[in-house]
């Protein structure tokens, strides 16, 4: 398992060129502060105009920009894409 620290990573993701308004930033924020389980994808509209954000892709490269590994499963019955899950496996001092 790989180990890093927290001022490290935050530094790193600070310096990189992610937009910061971006949902992939406040998901590696959210690795960088101590969870271990984030959802990268999410429901948006309502009614008929329901549709699927996915920011997986993304949500990845920037929490390999800040040196934290992922691993990325899916706990959904039928493997929808709602069900995406990364699990960080970095550990965080």
């Amino acid at each position: 398992m790989k180990t890093t620290t927290i001022a490290i990573a935050s530094a790193k993701l600070a310096k990189s060129k992610i937009n910061k308004t971006s949902i992939a930033y406040a998901n590696a924020l959210k690795a960088i502060n101590g969870e271990k389980q984030i959802r990268p994808v999410y429901t948006s509209g309502s009614g008929k105009f329901i549709s699927n954000q996915d920011h997986t892709i993304t949500t990845i490269e920037a929490l390999k920009v800040c040196g934290i590994e992922c691993i990325l499963s899916n706990d959904s019955k039928r493997g929808g894409l709602t069900g995406n899950l990364l699990t960080i496996t970095t550990k965080l001092k």
